[in-house]
């Protein structure tokens, strides 16, 4: 609401939330039934593919390359880089567990915002980093080596190593969303769309490597993160069938009570979305593969209203494609953070 100093016909925020007040999503779920579903889901995927910015970079040679190889306490641990489109290189770590039997169960490990991949993987620069990846259960990546699952984490833009020189030396916690975001838009892509593209090229990567080294079996493949990393779970999620589950931690949660209701990075930005789909439209792309929602009782940017909200629409469509038990929410005590305590036993069932 405006404050007792500026007219509510002065505020810009205050237009917008009665333009969305009045906005009906052309791809609203509720407007079809179980028959016409499917056609309702391929169109609405390609609107939002589309309103990320498209896919349409080529899919050329991956020229992957051992960085490093490391043991660690109950997995072995490889940095590798690979080629997401003409001249972009992306780092990733592929985290394989030391004991149990290949193939292992395989999944994707998408960092939030923080100082990157290194918090998913264990590995925090300082000490002020370490106590985030504490305070955010962050390094899920490696706590999921650890159970017997084979992790792929890649580095996303904006943070870690891919990063801008001036916001690297800067701080370790400092992203380079801003400015690559808004200079995105201008070209008609996102900063979004981008990481999506990123974990479609992890996921060629990954189907090679299971192929190559008997790993993994693609045929099932989980997708999982936290924060900025749930963002792109799920739009990743909703665009590629390849991922078989899913798990979003502090994000699925309508917009109008996150996005829309508070200062979030602009990372998180599609333009036109809303004229188009809600958080739970978006989810009903996943729809009917598994998928867990993860959410604090005391998150102050995702709050629980508003995931109560999103979960409970897209809880409707779970029902009428009679997939029921495809679809959970864990609502945890605490904060925005990774819980991780029925994702284990989630990813393993449907793994």
């Amino acid at each position: 609401m405006a404050d007792a100093t500026t007219p509510a016909a002065y505020a810009p925020l205050e237009y917008v939330r009665q333009v969305y007040d009045r906005t009906v999503p052309l791809y609203d779920y509720g407007a079809v039934g179980q028959a016409g579903f499917p056609q309702w889901q391929a169109e609405l995927r390609a609107k939002v593919a589309a309103l990320l910015g498209g896919f349409s970079a080529p899919r050329g040679d991956l020229a992957p390359q051992v960085l490093a190889t490391v043991e660690k306490d109950g997995y072995t641990q490889q940095k590798i880089e690979i080629t997401s489109e003409p001249g972009v290189r992306l780092p990733l770590y592929v985290l394989t567990p030391q004991s149990g039997q290949a193939p292992y169960p395989a999944v994707i490990a998408l960092n939030g915002h923080g100082s990157g991949v290194q918090e998913v993987i264990g590995e925090p620069q300082d000490e002020q980093i370490a106590d985030h990846m504490r305070r955010c259960n962050h390094d899920y990546g490696r706590q999921l080596a650890r159970q017997g699952f084979l992790v792929f984490a890649p580095e996303q833009r904006g943070f870690g190593e891919r990063r801008e020189q001036e916001d690297i030396a800067q701080a370790p916690g400092q992203s380079s969303c801003r400015q690559a975001s808004m200079n995105a838009l201008l070209l008609g892509r996102t900063m979004c769309g981008m990481r999506v593209w990123d974990v479609m090229r992890v996921i060629d990567f990954a189907e090679d490597y299971a192929g190559r080294t008997g790993a993994a079996n693609l045929a099932t493949l989980a997708c999982v993160g936290l924060s900025g990393g749930g963002t792109i779970t799920t739009f990743a999620t909703a665009m590629d069938p390849r991922i078989t589950t899913a798990v979003i931690s502090g994000y699925f949660c309508s917009w109008q009570w996150s996005i829309m209701a508070m200062r979030h990075c602009e990372d998180n930005y599609v333009p036109g979305i809303l004229q188009h789909a809600e958080m739970a439209d978006v989810g009903a792309l996943i729809a009917p593969r598994p998928l867990l929602i993860e959410a604090g009782t005391e998150d102050p940017i995702f709050p629980l209203p508003g995931v109560h909200d999103a979960h409970g629409k897209l809880a409707q469509v779970y029902a009428m494609l009679d997939a029921q038990e495809r679809l959970a929410l864990d609502v945890f005590a605490g904060e925005h953070q990774w819980h991780g305590t029925i994702a284990v036993d989630w990813l393993r069932r449907w793994l």
